[in-house]
């Protein structure tokens, strides 16, 4: 039997809702050299459902009868895939229909281990994020740019590019090789818990093998009700997920913050926490990376008002943090709380005379879930 090209690793936990529909943009993809790995965390019998009306040898299906922290649900379902290269997408994500036809060209024209690429949005009708639902962000793009990776790590870490940019399994097709890499190393993949998106970018960006990222989009975020990653970007209203993403990890946020920081779900102090874990387990001795602890305060500070709402206590963990390194912090420099209100828009995304995407109303479109939202956005995008 011939090995696939590609395994698509679908871990899940509980979200038949829009599990359905992830699988569903995975399995309309054209081509035979493909596979699809879902293991599932412990969920009801509709996820097995779900995969069983398919009735495809194109599906690997695996069940932990309990729940197991994200890493290691992660980690059993890439023990799984057979393919030269995998990705990981959420259970709320989806693939566009030009997804592997894209990847394989890329693959063909430049035989690079890793290629990543940037993202869609869509934001699920019952997102926490109230003032989004049912809203598409598109990104227009094209072309593809050789990176290079020790540059991205430096800009990574002086906050010159946020971890998205990273080439992180979550966005990215990785080499197998480069995976059994760090497997080596560490024994698993994904060597620090809790953080697995971000470690899989850092890591990724110490290993042997070239990386090609595409501008256009090969895939959609999607932001549900159950979404950890909006959960904590959220601060403000995602505190009961938050809650449930911590006993299903066996784990507290106290546990999770490193020491030279304080406990926090401030998306700039679960950045700065990520730096610091990956800085000590992958590159203890380098010198020109490492975490400003006065630049993660500034950048609180700075986006204080980005979310208006959790405008005190982002405030409260500035002044914490900048107390517990004897930093001063220039008061003159706190802006004001600004409480802003929300208007939904959509329409074109420019910068200057450039449109460079476009926000769509999905109940004016006629979407409701990221299938739907995956066929719209590639329609967007000029031909491949």
């Amino acid at each position: 039997m011939t090995l696939p090209r590609f395994s698509i690793l679908i871990p899940t936990r509980e979200r038949p809702d829009t599990f359905q529909y992830t699988l569903k943009t995975v399995m309309a993809q054209e081509g035979d050299d493909y596979e699809v790995v879902v293991a599932d965390n412990c969920g009801s019998p509709r996820t097995k459902e779900i995969v069983d009306e398919y009735n495809s040898d194109k599906i690997k299906y695996i069940r932990s009868d309990t729940i197991l922290p994200m890493a290691e649900n992660w980690e059993k379902g890439l023990a799984k895939c057979s393919g030269d290269y995998i990705t990981i997408l959420g259970d709320d994500d989806g693939l566009v229909p030009s997804t592997l036809g894209l990847a394989r060209n890329m693959i063909n024209q430049t035989n690079a281990k890793i290629i990543s690429w940037k993202l869609h949005t869509y934001w699920w009708p019952d997102t926490i994020v109230h003032w989004n639902r049912n809203i598409l962000n598109v990104i227009f793009g094209e072309n593809a740019t050789r990176m290079d990776k020790r540059n991205a790590l430096v800009a990574f870490y002086k906050g010159q590019i946020s971890f998205g940019d990273l080439p992180m399994i979550y966005n990215s097709f990785i080499h197998k090789s480069c995976i059994e890499q760090v497997r080596q190393r560490f024994g698993c993949y994904f060597a620090i818990p809790h953080i697995p998106d971000v470690f899989s970018g850092v890591v990724n960006l110490t290993l042997e093998g070239d990386w090609v990222h595409a501008n256009r989009p090969l895939a959609i975020r999607g932001n549900s009700g159950k979404s950890n990653g909006t959960a904590q970007w959220a601060r403000s209203l995602g505190a009961k997920q938050r809650e449930q993403y911590f006993q299903e990890e066996k784990t507290k946020l106290e546990a999770m913050i490193h020491k030279d920081l304080v406990p926090s779900p401030n998306l700039q102090i679960i950045v700065a926490n990520c730096k610091i874990k990956c800085k000590e387990l992958l590159f203890p001795d380098d010198n020109e990376l490492i975490v400003d602890i006065g630049q993660v305060v500034s950048a609180i500070i700075t986006s204080l008002n980005a979310e208006p709402e959790a405008y005190n206590e982002n405030l409260a963990d500035a002044l914490a943090l900048a107390k517990k390194h004897n930093l001063v912090i220039d008061k003159s420099k706190i802006p004001k709380h600004q409480p802003i209100k929300r208007r939904p828009f959509h329409g074109p995304v420019r910068n200057g005379d450039n449109i460079t995407g476009v926000v769509v109303n999905g109940d004016l479109a006629g979407i409701s879930d990221v299938f739907g939202a995956s066929r719209l956005a590639d329609a967007l995008m000029p031909p491949m």
